[in-house]
């Protein structure tokens, strides 16, 4: 293994104490981030959709019911297993399986790919080159990709306030420390999950490799991909007084300021 490609992230997602810490995505959450999905990347319906690192399955059990075909690639066994079983009580047909999205060896086979909830960016840089690299391999010609990436500017501002979480909920005690590593451009916190019963510790380290939007574009021009548009969700700046639960999240081009959270790259292949 290359000595730049850190692993860290699978302790992050190698057991489901990790949703403890998240929370479990609401299905209104669900609907109105398959809805935006939808907007953004216009598809027909009975498209083949690829969804990188589906966590428990919720947004493509959605984009099935809703009328597309989709692929779910997921890491980690706990995960994936709990995927399946919610599509199975939702009456809907995802094929998910188990895998490592830096590794892809799809082929020319989807209509569009999505990669949801800032997974990309806790990849080291070699991981996230061959991420994209899959990524192209995996669209048709002409398909689309949505990536959801944290802003470059509003994680570290948020990390130099300190944070620090507890949560009692299940005698799980939580604690989380900022980290950053500015030689290598990555900023983030670790997570200690304590079981108050039995005493066991869980260390999640959460870092994000956080490029600036030109250096972004570099890398996804060099493997292929074209970015079309960056949407953000800054306040000042998308509507969200008019937004009703359920319905698709407003993000939106001109949402995309250094005030903004969300930073989701719409691109295609070459």
């Amino acid at each position: 293994m290359n000595a730049e490609e850190d692993r860290s992230w699978q302790d992050v997602f190698g057991d489901m104490v990790y949703w403890k810490f998240e929370g479990i995505p609401s299905d209104v959450s669900v609907r109105s981030n398959a809805g935006f999905i939808e907007c953004a990347v216009k598809l027909e319906k009975g498209a083949r959709i690829l969804d990188l690192g589906p966590g428990l399955g919720g947004i493509s059990i959605e984009l099935a019911r809703r009328g597309y075909e989709v692929t779910g690639l997921e890491w980690s066994p706990p995960f994936i297993e709990a995927a399946r079983r919610r599509a199975v009580e939702a009456g809907v047909d995802v094929r998910f399986i188990e895998g490592d999205m830096t590794r892809m060896t799809f082929d020319g086979e989807f209509d569009a790919v999505i990669l949801w909830g800032n997974t990309f960016g806790m990849l080291s840089d070699e991981e996230n080159v061959r991420t994209l690299q899959g990524i192209r391999r995996a669209l048709k010609k002409g398909g689309s990709c949505l990536i959801d990436t944290q802003n470059y500017t509003a994680l570290p501002e948020k990390l130099h306030q300190g944070w620090l979480f507890s949560n009692e909920d299940q005698n799980i005690l939580m604690l989380t420390q900022g980290t950053k590593d500015v030689l290598r451009g990555r900023f983030g916190f670790t997570v200690l999950a304590i079981d108050l019963v039995t005493g066991k510790r869980h260390t999640m380290p959460m870092s994000w490799r956080l490029y600036l939007l030109p250096e972004l574009r570099h890398v996804l021009e060099d493997v292929g991909l074209e970015l079309l548009d960056v949407y953000g969700d800054d306040p000042a700046k998308v509507d969200w007084k008019e937004f009703r639960r359920g319905e698709p999240y407003p993000y939106a081009v001109e949402g995309f300021t250094d005030q903004a959270a969300k930073r989701i790259l719409l691109c295609r292949r070459t």
